[in-house]
């Protein structure tokens, strides 16, 4: 449960990045550090999101060779 808070945060934070970068309202180190910061947690996502798909993948290989052998 605490990756998909972690997940959830982490969502928050980089649309609230990507909102001020938009915003055109900073300084260019700023925008920067924030384009960075926004890399990271990008990053971060893509990774809890492809654990995931891994974690669903393995499950859903798991119940049909379970369907499998009770059939046989």
């Amino acid at each position: 449960m605490k990756n998909s808070i972690d997940f959830e945060k982490s969502l928050n934070v980089l649309e609230s990045v990507v909102s001020q970068l938009e915003s055109g309202d900073i300084s260019l180190d700023e925008s920067v550090k924030l384009f960075e910061k926004g890399i990271k947690l990008s990053d971060d996502c893509r990774k809890t999101l492809e654990n995931a798909r891994q974690k669903i993948i393995t499950l859903t290989e798991a119940e049909k060779e379970a369907d499998e052998n009770e059939a046989d």
